[in-house]
């Protein structure tokens, strides 16, 4: 008798799991049917965003086409799925002219997540057309760094520029 207790109490409070779900647009933590075990969601690539914006938060696995183009990750949590952006930044950006790269008159929106600090990267020394640098949003990869073509900068001389020029305008 005691064991049908303890096996109805077991069941009586056992919750299921528990995933953010995309709902007409917005994104909510919900209870799932007992039988799924996954979530899944959109994947979230550093400095850039959300992969692939057509990828839901849902219980359950991605599909299979989701899993072969690598814009769906599966967790088996409550609420594992859950993606905590932190907040956009801006990094200056850079083009090619003529036989160097230049920073650009735009500044291009940076994402990340909460826990991921804020980093821009510009061209290195060496660095050519060839080396398509086509994000100044992030760190360099110890390749480029060991090869020239990328340096690493920072959030910081963005924000005493913006600054510097608030000042000279106030100023004036």
């Amino acid at each position: 008798m005691k064991f049908l207790v303890v096996l109805f109490t077991l069941f009586a409070f056992s919750s299921a799991l528990k995933c953010h779900k995309t709902d007409n647009g917005t994104v909510a933590s919900s209870d799932c049917p007992a039988d799924d075990t996954k979530c899944s969601g959109p994947v979230f690539v550093e400095y850039t965003g959300i992969k692939n914006a057509t990828v839901v938060y849902n219980c359950g696995e991605c599909t299979a086409n989701q899993t072969a183009n690598e814009t769906c990750v599966e967790c088996a949590s409550d609420d594992c799925n859950a993606i905590v952006a932190g907040e956009d930044f801006k990094c200056d950006a850079y083009e090619f002219k003529t036989d160097a790269f230049v920073k650009s008159e735009t500044q291009e929106t940076c994402k990340r997540l909460e826990a991921t600090d804020a980093k821009c990267k510009l061209p290195g020394a060496k660095a050519t057309a060839a080396d398509s640098f086509s994000s100044s949003c992030g760190v360099c990869t110890q390749a480029t760094l060991d090869d020239g073509t990328c340096k690493n900068g920072s959030v910081a001389a963005v924000f005493r520029t913006v600054l510097a020029l608030f000042v000279l305008f106030n100023l004036l």
